[in-house]
């Protein structure tokens, strides 16, 4: 073997020999690099091999020259390395090395060193805060002034001026003084972790004067218009739920968002992806207070996150890493060292895996949110599925155990089933058992219920690798009736899978499988079973369609099998299976679970897939039936406006409803009343209008300043119905809920008084003919 006259077999040392590489300029005090010889053809850059302690035998240099090496360079991912990297040599370098023994590199070596560098920081999805702008009471004036220290005070107004921002709905200025911005106190938590998503960290590097020269351009003038044009994101799901707004003194600024946001989406115009940077708005405030150019160049020195807002940077990914349950995300990776004079900083964007497809979620370049490898990065954004269950951690009593974790994201143990007494049993129940307490108390369950088990790792070695669900009508006893139905719904997981430097997902099906002589097994998926990543969180074991069964309570069963498909049961439970050193568990509270000993797992369920009923009947003034559907009613100023209505569920199973009016065009919102109880209760057998429940308003709350005016008479009826996920509040065939519009004409026309009429009839007999 021969190239460029080198025959390695017959060099002036004779036969073969190791090539030490010497990096030029070198000292003894300074860290060498990793080394690794590349190929380049036609501009790709490809990786040969690497060169194990700096050394290589002459021969094997021979072999890979003749198969297209080009150059050495850092030993790192390929995609990391640039074609200026390289450490390039013609064939004819071969014979001087082979006489030496080293191969020299030049001072672009220095360049291969990259410190490690680790970032942080978490992920979450945060509806914007727009339904509870309602209740702004306390202005910041009230708090700083409380505030124990001038420093404290400054905090409260800058975390105002940011949760200003997102309430713009009712705060005329984001950045009013202090004096005027308003706080909303006891708001709701209204964030949720992001999970089954890939963290890309892009870095920026940017080579300018800071803090920049400030002249005749205000920055923060600059910063606060950027801020001004967010685009307003109303929520686009319905998680986390929270409360239907309702009517409220004026809605209007609410709906006016909603319509531009629907207006941005229907001429196709981008919406930033995330939510407006608080730490931003936090700076912008501050800047605001300041009255020199000085303050501000000092405020913004340290704060090198700001540095590519007013710089013209580079961009580079430099590497991805997958988001924990909870949110959370910890990456290291190899970086260059920063130019001379330049500042390098972090952003991020996260793409989550949905149904069958990667969804960009967040892009912090799309809202100007920078960070630094120290900082912690809490990424928020209005966009993605916020999956992580509720209800905290799951209890570990201790030894190995099946047990029923969640219904969607409702933890199992805010479902009241009554302790298991049987194999597919529980104890004789009581009208509220079977219902759960979640989002309100007493809620039944409606529509497909997903069910997530728990099976801890140590099942495996015990042989456990199979599980069935099964479904049957619940007795008055809180027995199962007759035979259980087995749920045979296809189930597949899907798990991290590593596929070169990127993460991908990779789908394992579960079952139905058919094993000895059991049908609908599945299997049991234990995270050793998926060692690239783990699983993707959050994914469930089984579902049950639930109108596809009779309204009322049922019993779900879980069972476990062995590899044979011979079911198993803990030691010493009664019923058929082989004992095995495991318990079913039921989780009692938040904090406790109890041991089943029974051969199976066994919850009950109250099931109601009754929709909620609305209707507005009737319109009348003072009660008086008025014929036609095109109303046109004249009244005094105390004359009632009454609405005949029906808003209840059969079942008892309403949340609430409420009963307004829109006058005008946006004009004004007109509560009409509301309630939690069936109206009427109890419900007729005739659903008439003379049987409908009543509500009033007088001509004069309802025309306000105007003579006459139309107004759409509104009702909306919300059931407590959950599956698990949220209300199913939306209306038939995906909800229950209930609505109903109307519309009616009124004017308020001048009236006498009744007392007055004998004595206008006297002066009028009196008038001269």
């Amino acid at each position: 073997m021969e190239r460029a006259g080198i025959n390695p077999n017959t060099n002036r040392g004779g036969g073969d020999r190791p090539l030490e590489i010497k990096f030029l300029g070198s000292t003894e005090k300074d860290q060498q690099p990793r080394v690794a010889l590349y190929s380049l053809e036609k501009g790709a850059i490809r990786k040969i091999r690497s060169i194990e302690g700096n050394r290589i035998m002459l021969s094997e240099l021979v072999r890979l020259v003749k198969e297209g090496a080009a150059g050495f360079g850092p030993d790192v991912d390929e995609k990391e390395v640039s074609k200026e990297m390289l450490s390039t040599f013609r064939p004819q370098k071969l014979t001087e090395w082979a006489t030496t023994g080293l191969i020299d590199i030049g001072p672009k070596w220095r360049d291969w060193i990259f410190p490690f560098v680790c970032v942080h920081g978490d992920v979450h999805k945060c509806r914007p805060w727009r339904w509870w702008t309602e209740t702004i009471v306390t202005t910041v004036a009230t708090k700083a002034a409380s505030a124990s220290s001038p420093k404290t005070a400054g905090a409260v107004a800058a975390a105002v001026a940011a949760k200003a921002v997102e309430s713009r709905a009712l705060v005329p200025s984001r950045f009013s003084p202090a004096s005027e911005l308003a706080v909303v106190p006891h708001l709701p938590p209204l964030c949720a972790p992001i999970c089954n998503a890939i963290v890309e960290v892009y870095q920026k590097t940017c080579c300018c004067t800071w803090p920049p020269i400030i002249t005749d351009i205000d920055i923060v003038d600059w910063l606060r218009e950027w801020i001004e044009k967010f685009p307003p994101i109303p929520p686009i799901d319905p998680w986390p739920p929270g409360p239907f707004p309702g009517p409220g003194p004026d809605p209007a600024p609410f709906f006016r968002e909603t319509r531009n946001a629907k207006i941005a989406r229907a001429l196709d115009r981008p919406l930033p992806l995330g939510n407006v940077p608080e730490r931003l708005v936090q700076d912008v405030h501050a800047m605001s207070l300041m009255t020199t150019p000085a303050e501000r160049m000092a405020y913004l020195e340290p704060r090198e996150y700001l540095c590519p807002i007013f710089c013209s940077c580079s961009t580079k990914k430099v590497t991805e890493t997958a988001v924990s349950p909870d949110g959370e995300f910890s990456v290291c990776f190899r970086a260059p060292l920063t130019p001379f004079r330049c500042r390098v900083t972090y952003f991020y964007k996260v793409r989550q895996w949905q149904g069958n497809q990667w969804v960009y979620i967040y892009d912090g370049s799309t809202v100007n949110e920078y960070f630094s490898a120290s900082d912690d990065a809490h990424l928020r954004t209005w966009k993605g599925i916020a999956c992580s269950p509720d209800g905290g951690g799951i209890p570990n009593p201790g030894g190995e155990f099946v047990m029923l974790e969640n219904i969607g994201v409702i933890p199992s143990w805010k479902l009241a089933s009554p302790a298991q007494d049987s194999e597919y049993g529980v104890a004789t129940p009581v009208a509220s058992d079977g219902l759960v307490s979640h989002n309100y108390p007493g809620q039944p369950w409606g529509k497909t219920l997903s069910f997530r088990l728990k099976f801890t790792e140590g099942l495996k070695a015990l042989g456990a690798k199979y599980y069935r669900m099964s479904v049957a009508k619940a007795s008055a006893a809180g027995d199962a009736v007759g035979t259980p139905q087995q749920l045979t719904g296809t189930v597949a997981w899907s798990r991290w899978k590593w596929v070169g430097s990127q993460l991908q997902t990779e789908a394992v099906p579960l079952g139905p499988n058919v094993v000895g002589t059991n049908s609908d097994l599945y299997l049991i998926p234990y995270e050793s079973d998926a060692p690239d990543g783990g699983w993707l969180w959050f994914q469930f074991h089984q579902s049950w369609n639930t109108a596809e069964h009779d309204n009322g309570k049922h019993v779900v069963i879980v069972e476990v099998f062995d590899a044979a498909g011979n079911r198993i049961k803990p030691a010493g439970a009664p019923g058929a299976g082989s004992p095995v050193g495991f318990a079913f568990r039921r989780w009692t509270d938040e904090t406790n679970t109890a041991a089943v000993n029974f051969a199976a797992l066994t919850h009950l369920f109250h099931v109601d897939n009754v929709a909620c009923y609305g209707d507005i009947v009737a319109l009348r003034k003072n009660n008086e039936p008025a014929a036609g559907a095109c109303l046109f009613l004249q009244g005094c100023t105390d004359d009632n406006f009454a609405v005949r209505f029906y808003a209840f569920h059969v079942n008892n199973f309403m949340q609430s409803y409420s009963l307004w009016a829109v006058r005008g065009l946006n004009d004004a919102t007109i509560p009409i009343t509301d309630g939690t109880s069936n109206a009427p209760s109890p419900i007729p057998s005739v659903l008439d209008a003379d049987s409908a429940a009543i509500a009033t308003k007088t001509f004069a709350q309802m025309l306000g300043t105007h003579q006459k005016c139309a107004f759409a008479i509104e009702l909306r009826v919300r059931p407590k119905h959950t599956n698990g996920f949220g209300v199913l509040d939306s209306l038939p065939p995906y909800g229950y809920a209930a609505a109903e519009t109307a519309a009616v004409a009124l004017e308020q026309v001048p009236c006498v008084e009744i007392s007055r009429i004998p004595q206008i009839a006297e002066k009028v007999s009196k008038l001269p003919e």
